[in-house]
């Protein structure tokens, strides 16, 4: 048994101390009004102390946290059955519009595959308005679904070389995987079209980083600058004038830190003529999705790389990322292995899984 004192303006405050670290079931022994310490004490209000018993802290701190965990829980269940609960009751509403029956097999395909629901409804309206669907059979219908789906996802926009130097920065928020991203399209320049390649980095915030991008190349052969601020960065583009190709790694940025962007935005500044690449998770909650993208809203042109697609669910994320950002696609990367894991955005592949019917439901 322990003893602990509570000092409240009032017993109503000192109390709901006492109950905030204790829980209900501490006993109160003592209940007292004292004066306030210091120099003016005769002068100010007096105050309430309140003398409680209590087990051991750590255990009824872990029975409490306990409790209300599995109290918070519950809640946070029951409000995604009502949420989910709201959006079938506006799903089915629009779905009752216009869905003919073979059209809403593949609405449930697509969603029940990752793509927001919303966002399949505008796909499959615009389909509705554009096409006559009546008397079509359902292979008909599947090749008009799969052309749509194609269309939205549009062709893939990967990097080109040509006889003008390349400037690329890979940017997006942390844990995207921007370096080995980087690492493999290096990779994959060295091995098979043999660019003359330079690296900078400028994610010095994280020593693992530059670590890792140094250890690559090395094992690529590949000059690598570091870019601590702007100046130097100009001075690492410079530096490397005469290369083919400039590939440029920079930090992770929380995109909610405004004071980060503009970081971004000087370093990306610092070129005139250059490609940008925002990469983006396919394991993204769609909420969040829509916050990250808009914070490189900033941006006229980039092209999107989506990362982490063997960790995801289903490829229902890319397409809802192209209809977000509404920017070319480019890459997905597949795992951590370097140079294989990434690949050129296969449109067609993609189509596949977004109206291969799920069996596991």
């Amino acid at each position: 048994m322990k003893i602990k004192k509570y000092v409240g303006q009032t017993a109503h405050e000192a109390m709901l101390k006492l109950k905030m670290e204790l829980g209900p079931d501490a006993v109160v022994l003592n209940t007292k009004t004292i004066r306030p310490k210091g120099l003016f004490r005769y002068f100010k209000k007096p105050l309430v102390e309140i003398t409680a018993a209590f087990e051991d802290k750590d255990l009824l701190n872990k029975n409490t946290i306990s409790k209300y965990e599995n109290k918070l829980n519950s809640i946070n269940e029951e409000l995604v059955e009502l949420r989910n609960l709201v959006m079938n009751i506006s799903v089915n509403k629009n779905e009752d519009e216009f869905f003919s029956p073979i059209l809403k097999k593949f609405y449930n395909t697509i969603v029940n595959n990752g793509v927001d629901p919303e966002i399949a409804i505008k796909l499959f309206k615009k389909m509705n308005s554009k096409i006559n669907l009546e008397e079509k059979d359902t292979d008909t219908i599947e090749k008009i679904v799969r052309f749509n789906l194609a269309e939205c996802l549009g062709s893939p926009g990967p990097i080109i070389v040509n006889e003008e130097q390349k400037v690329i920065f890979f940017i997006g928020p942390t844990g995207v995987g921007k370096t080995t991203t980087l690492a493999k399209i290096a990779a994959n320049f060295v091995l098979k079209n043999k660019y003359d390649i330079g690296l900078i980095t400028s994610d010095t915030y994280r020593i693992a980083a530059v670590e890792q991008l140094k250890i690559y190349s090395d094992i690529l052969q590949l000059p690598l600058e570091i870019a601590y601020n702007k100046e130097e960065m100009i001075k690492g583009i410079d530096h490397f004038q005469n290369k083919d190709i400039i590939l440029v790694d920079t930090a992770g940025r929380n995109h909610n830190d405004l004071g980060q962007v503009e970081e971004l935005k000087e370093i990306l500044n610092t070129v005139k003529k250059k490609e940008v690449f925002l990469l983006v998770s396919a394991t993204t909650d769609y909420k969040v999705l829509e916050s990250v993208i808009d914070k490189y809203n900033f941006l006229d042109e980039y092209k999107l790389i989506i990362t982490k697609i063997d960790e995801a669910e289903n490829y229902g994320n890319i397409l809802n990322i192209k209809h977000i950002a509404n920017k070319e696609l480019s890459y997905f990367t597949t795992g951590q292995n370097v140079p294989d894991d990434i690949q050129i955005i296969d449109v067609e592949n993609i189509v596949k899984k977004l109206i291969e019917e799920n069996n596991n439901d």
